[in-house]
C-alpha cells in the first residue's frame, strides 16, 4: 500500500492544476478510503491505456474520492471508475478477476486495458492476487521451466528458447547501434525508423530489412499492451555474423503453462500470448530468445548477416 500512496503523491505534485482540496464523503473509515485510492488509481491506469489524455485520468482519480460508490450511477463519464470498482469487488468475493474481465461484454480495448491493469498492479491493489508460474527459473520451478523449455524448443524447431537470467547478457554482447524507450504506439514507427536507417548501411536487401521491421513492430506491439514501459536495442554481433532485437519491458511476466499454446496454435491469444504476433516473429527471425521474470520480460529476436551476405552477392543470370 505504501507503493500505491507513492504513486499518489507523484501524480498530486505533478499536475498542480487539478483541485487537490476536494470535500470527501464524512465519517469514512480507512478501509474506505483505501478503496476509493485504489479505484481512483485503477481508473486513472485504465484511461492511459486506452489512449486517453492525462487529464482525464486525473479527473477520475481526483472524482474518485467525492464519492463511495459509482456502480449505479447512469453517467458514461464515470465508467472506469465503475469498472474499477467492480474489480476490486471481484477481488474482495475471492472471483478469478481474469476471467470476469473476460465475460464483461465491453469493447475489447477496454477489456485489455483491465486485463494489463490487473496483471500489472495486481499485488500491489488486489488482497488475493492468483499466483501463476512466470518463465523464468527458480529453485522451486527449474525442473518445470527445463522440461517447457525443451518443449517448446523441440516444437518450434529452435525457433524459440526459453533462456534464463544468467544467459541474457550474453546475447546482449556486440556494438549498440541503438536504443530506444517505449510508452505508446507512436513509438512504434520511431523505432522502425531509427532501426531502418542503422540496417540501410549494411550488406541487408530492402525486402529483408522490411521483413525484420515487420517482427519489430510486433515485438513492441506485445510491450506497449502488457507492460508500462520498454525498451528497444539493436545490436550488432560482428563475431557471430548476428543482428538482434532486444526488447526489454517491466511487466508482470509471462504465464509459464500458457506459453506452448500461445506458440504452438496459430491464432491462440490471450493476455498474456502474443498471439499471431509470435508466430509472425517467429517467421521472420532466425531465433527468439526469451526470458521472463515476475519483473518484466526480455525478448530478443536475432537475425543471421551470412545469409543476408551471401544472397546480395550471389550472382544472377
Amino acid at each position: 500500500m505504501r507503493r500505491l500512496f507513492d504513486h499518489v503523491r507523484k501524480y498530486v505534485v505533478k499536475d498542480k492544476s487539478e483541485p487537490i482540496a476536494m470535500t470527501l464523503p464524512v465519517g469514512l473509515a480507512y478501509t474506505e478510503l483505501e478503496f476509493m485510492t485504489k479505484r481512483g488509481f485503477l481508473a486513472q491506469k485504465l484511461s492511459k491505456y486506452l489512449g486517453v489524455d492525462s487529464s482525464e485520468g486525473n479527473r477520475l482519480f481526483y472524482l474518485s474520492l467525492s464519492k463511495q460508490s459509482f456502480l449505479n450511477s447512469c453517467d458514461e463519464a464515470v465508467r472506469l471508475l465503475q469498472l474499477s470498482e467492480q474489480m476490486l469487488i471481484w477481488d474482495a468475493e475471492k472471483e478469478d478477476i481474469s476471467v470476469r474481465i473476460k465475460q464483461l461484454d465491453v469493447k475489447s480495448s477496454i477489456q485489455n486495458a483491465m486485463l494489463k491493469a490487473f496483471a500489472i498492479y495486481k499485488n500491489e491493489l488486489f488482497q488475493s492476487p492468483i499466483e501463476t508460474v512466470v518463465l523464468g527459473p527458480t529453485t522451486r520451478n527449474d525442473e518445470k521451466w527445463e522440461v517447457y523449455r525443451d518443449v517448446v524448443f523441440a516444437a518450434t524447431q529452435g525457433r524459440l528458447l526459453l533462456i534464463s537470467e544468467d544467459e541474457v547478457n550474453r546475447y546482449k554482447e556486440g556494438n549498440i547501434l541503438c536504443e530506444r524507450t517505449i510508452k505508446d504506439r507512436s513509438d512504434i514507427p520511431t523505432c522502425r525508423n531509427i532501426v531502418k536507417s542503422c540496417l540501410e548501411n549494411r550488406e541487408i536487401s530492402n525486402s529483408q530489412i522490411m521483413s525484420w521491421l515487420l517482427a519489430l513492430s510486433e515485438a513492441i506491439t506485445n510491450t506497449i499492451k502488457h507492460a508500462e514501459e520498454g525498451k528497444m536495442t539493436l545490436i550488432e554481433d560482428l563475431e557471430k555474423n548476428e543482428i538482434r532485437f532486444v526488447i526489454d519491458d517491466n511487466g508482470p511476466g509471462f504465464q509459464l503453462d500458457e506459453l506452448p499454446r500461445a506458440t504452438l496454435l496459430a491464432g491462440y491469444s490471450t493476455k498474456k500470448s502474443m498471439g499471431q504476433g509470435f508466430t509472425l516473429m517467429m517467421k521472420m527471425a532466425k531465433q527468439l530468445l526469451l526470458y521472463s521474470s515476475p519483473k518484466g520480460s526480455i525478448l530478443i529476436l536475432v537475425f543471421d548477416m551470412v545469409k543476408e551476405k551471401e544472397r546480395n552477392h550471389t550472382p544472377t543470370g
